[in-house]
């Protein structure tokens, strides 16, 4: 007898990234030679002091039921770092949620504040599951698309005319996957500004904090006057220190606000596990020159698929001010689907779809910088690049 799922599952897609990466599976294991060009977790080994710390962890017996909060030490190392690296002063006994992954504490987030009918604003293109965790909470997700002429740019009055009665929330990711926009202060004061007339909670994607290019700077919206009450922050150690398959993140927020976080994860996930935590606080804690290695490699290697890829007639790719992407625009007479399908079967190169970050992301497609070894990003865009000359 055939049993219907929940109605809620009705409107959830796969997340276009993670189609991606199984699709480069599959053709791998078929000894296609493919190049990964898709999902964005880092193709670095996780550094050695951090895997040791894990280990130790492991061997000292750290294999039970921990505080579902996480540990008092891991969060003391995060609230350490927050105040060096953010500007933020947290309580690490209230106010750090240690979660299996950020993906997972960004979901709690919506879930605990968003119910049937709430509206919740995404600025657009975003992150390919900001809409479908709205949608699992059975709220509204309410595109608030960016205009890619005026360079992303988030204003004010752009932000003020998707506001309705049911607004509830709204979810930034700064900086920006897929667009690698960097948000300036103004842009991040017009954001504050909104949330704080129409008392709305703000869920604060962080994860690409570290990977920020040439002048721009990184600011945390929860530092700003008046935020800090209103916001949740994630983040994750998936892309700076390389542990994707650790499955560790966290959320910031005042204790009020994390109290329904807790109670979900209390009965869900119930905790990380510890030798995790011991790693990540390895991770904070511990040497920190890889990350400015990556970074200065994404740099470069964006600085060369730009240049490559605006060669091709039909093409303008703009120069990433952040994250660990490119977003280029193609003009032809195929969806970003199609040329998705069209490069992995004719090139062998797996890159993501543009419509998977929302209706503005159609007719561009993201290329992820360091999912494959540098030599190998420069051989899968060249692919690209040739296929779409020949187009």
């Amino acid at each position: 007898m055939e049993r219907r799922r929940a109605s809620r599952l009705d409107k959830v897609e796969p997340p276009a990234t993670i189609a991606a990466g199984e699709r480069a599976r599959q053709l791998s294991r078929q000894g296609r030679d493919i190049i990964d060009l898709g999902q964005s977790s880092p193709h670095h080994v996780t550094p050695e002091h951090i895997i040791e710390a894990g280990v130790k962890a492991l061997r000292d017996g750290m294999t039970n039921i921990e505080s579902p909060r996480g540990l008092p030490e891991f969060r003391e190392a995060m609230a350490e770092k927050l105040a060096r690296h953010n500007g933020l002063d947290v309580n690490p006994g209230g106010d750090v949620l240690v979660t299996p992954g950020s993906k997972q504490g960004l979901y709690y987030s919506v879930n605990a504040f968003i119910g049937e009918g709430d509206e919740v604003l995404l600025i657009e293109p975003t992150w390919v599951s900001f809409r479908q965790q709205v949608q699992l909470s059975q709220g509204i997700p309410v595109a608030v698309p960016l205009s890619e002429e005026e360079e992303y740019a988030i204003t004010y009055e752009g932000l003020r005319r998707y506001i309705t009665p049911r607004t509830k929330a709204m979810v930034i990711n700064n900086p920006n996957n897929p667009t690698g926009r960097v948000y300036t202060l103004t842009e991040l004061e017009a954001v504050a500004r909104l949330a704080t007339e129409n008392n709305l909670l703000v869920i604060c994607d962080e994860t690409y904090e570290y990977f920020i290019y040439g002048s721009n700077k990184h600011h945390t919206l929860a530092a700003l006057p008046g935020m800090w009450e209103r916001t949740l922050t994630s983040y994750t150690f998936t892309k700076s220190y390389s542990m994707a398959g650790w499955r560790l993140g966290c959320i910031v927020g005042p204790e009020a606000l994390l109290e329904p976080l807790l109670q979900i994860q209390e009965h869900t996930a119930s905790f990380v596990s510890p030798f995790i935590q011991m790693a990540g606080i390895a991770a904070v804690t511990g040497p920190q020159d890889h990350i400015e290695d990556w970074r200065a490699e994404c740099a470069g290697l964006a600085t060369a698929v730009v240049d490559r890829l605006n060669a091709v007639d039909g093409v303008q790719c703009p120069l990433p001010q952040g994250a660990t992407f490119v977003f280029p625009r193609f003009s032809m007479e195929r969806t970003s689907v199609e040329l998705a399908e069209l490069l992995v079967e004719s090139q062998g190169v797996v890159i993501t779809p543009g419509i998977g970050f929302g209706e503005s992301g159609e007719g561009h497609v993201r290329i992820a910088l360091m999912r494959s070894p540098a030599e190998r990003v420069r051989e899968g865009v060249e692919r690209i690049a040739t296929a779409l000359e020949t187009l």
